[in-house]
């Protein structure tokens, strides 16, 4: 089987995290990491978006699987499946709370693990579609309002997980609308003042009718035209936008070194 599933393992026992990632790479899925505790995958998360997080309900330290799931949760959109040696009530009540996408007791198999993910992602990804469909999409996934480190959007490929912080500048192309992202660009036929609205206007600024860029993705301000960091795309600043440009947070310079 191949596929392109990043997974997160959380499991503090170092042999059966060994064995999880053994299993899961035999299976075809990418190890994103390998951490042992709350914190640290809280961490691991916010570094980078993985595509299902395997919890073990018992970690080392004050915070728990289930502790450390409710909060990535709140800020992330990902499918967690819990895994725990203990089956009892009190223990499926409490991990219950955070809305896992699965519960697999140990000892499991290879199966067990390929059946759990494979229906937590299809199911996910169902849910997410439901949440775009419905007449709340737009303020479920309203940043200014959630604080979303990431959004979702229909794009022509399906739906796409981004992290803002990934986005360097957003393209309007016709009737499309163009996220660039370091080695990527995301094509959605959502228009462009739909789809900037949802970033964070602090950083994403609009420079001219066709471009909104990330001011932290800046490299060089030389009026009228911006240098993106990295691609080196040069991006002008239509006449319209440079005042406007130049007051917000004491011009673009300031805003990347404060940061």
């Amino acid at each position: 089987m191949k596929s392109n599933y990043k997974i997160l393992i959380v499991e503090d026992e170092i042999l059966v995290a060994t064995d999880i990632q053994e299993s899961l790479e035999s299976l075809g899925y990418t190890v994103q990491d390998m951490v042992d505790t709350g914190l640290k995958a809280i961490a691991a998360v916010e570094k980078e978006l993985p595509d299902l997080i395997l919890m073990d309900i018992n970690l080392k330290g004050e915070m728990t699987g289930i502790d450390a799931a409710k909060i990535i949760s709140k800020d992330s959109d990902v499918p967690i499946i819990y895994l725990t040696a203990n089956a009892d009530i009190d223990t499926v009540n409490k991990a219950k709370v955070a809305l896992p996408y699965g519960y697999i007791i140990k000892p499991f198999t290879d199966k067990d693990l390929q059946t759990n993910i494979e229906i937590a992602i299809f199911k996910f990804a169902s849910d997410l579609k439901q949440k775009m469909e419905s007449e709340q999409f737009n303020s479920f996934f309203d940043l200014k309002d959630h604080e979303k480190n990431q959004i979702i959007v229909h794009a022509n490929k399906g739906l796409e997980k981004i992290n803002i912080k990934d986005v360097y500048f957003i393209e309007k192309d016709n009737h499309k609308t163009i996220i660039h992202l370091a080695d990527d660009e995301i094509v959605t036929n959502r228009s462009f003042s739909e789809l900037t609205g949802l970033f964070p206007q602090k950083y994403f600024i609009q420079v001219s009718k066709f471009f909104v860029i990330n001011a932290l993705k800046v490299f060089a301000v030389k009026y009228p035209e911006i240098i993106i960091a990295d691609k080196m795309t040069v991006i002008s600043v239509d006449e319209e936008y440079r005042e406007m440009v130049k007051t917000i947070n004491s011009e673009l310079g300031e805003i990347v070194d404060n940061e």
